[in-house]
């Protein structure tokens, strides 16, 4: 499954309310054979950052996930139709990640979808139609910075809460041609539409460490 299969259930930007988790999402999330799938995923990832880092190194014990929508189990108690975000911590390369990916069961089958890492509550769609702003922000924050440099996204962090239907503010780590930047971003639902538009000042980017 790629990312464009998921902008849905993102464009909620909330987490809907839950009855207890059952026990065999816990056991699938510890099974060490799911481990290997989802790390492919953070894997994919890496590989189109400009580092294309194959050294990850996620803490599985300190895994934390969000669900999605309701959850239904086969005859068995198995997972047969459930969605989450997946986050887990580590390194890649060394460095600090917040590794993240969407678990999408269907019919009892497993399958994974790309995610930024951090906790951004943007759309594989939102997240597209960003980048080019972004950019256009960084060069005019730096002017070492070109229009064909490339944007790694490290981490995202979301201040403050998110309330449906209203804005929100993330920032986003990343890095342009060995330039890093924390560039925050306003993000504002259209009133009546499933749409969002953002807002990014060139004024309001900082230098990383």
């Amino acid at each position: 499954m790629t990312s464009l299969a998921v902008p849905i259930l993102l464009a909620l930007f909330t987490l809907l309310p839950q009855a207890q988790e059952p026990t065999s999402i816990a056991s699938t999330r510890q099974d060490p054979r799911f481990h290997a799938i989802v790390e492919k995923q953070f894997l994919a990832y890496e590989a189109g950052l400009a580092t294309h880092c194959k050294d990850i190194r996620p803490d599985w014990n300190h895994a934390t996930h969000h669900v999605y929508g309701a959850i239904t189990l086969d005859k068995d108690g198995y997972p047969f139709t459930a969605t989450w975000a997946e986050q887990v911590p580590g390194t890649a390369c060394g460095e600090p990640r917040r590794f993240r990916a969407m678990i999408v069961v269907r019919d009892g089958r497993l399958d994974t979808a790309r995610m930024l890492p951090g906790d951004s509550e943007t759309s594989a769609q939102l997240e597209n139609d960003v980048r080019d702003p972004l950019l256009g922000a960084a060069e005019g924050f730096n002017r070492e910075i070109k229009p064909s440099c490339p944007v790694d996204v490290l981490d995202t962090h979301v201040l403050g809460s998110v309330v449906p239907r209203a804005p929100w503010q993330e920032v986003w780590l990343v890095n342009i041609c060995g330039h890093r930047l924390n560039i925050p971003i306003t993000f504002i639902p259209d009133a009546k539409g499933p749409g969002t538009s953002f807002s990014i000042s060139s004024a309001k980017i900082t230098a990383a460490m």
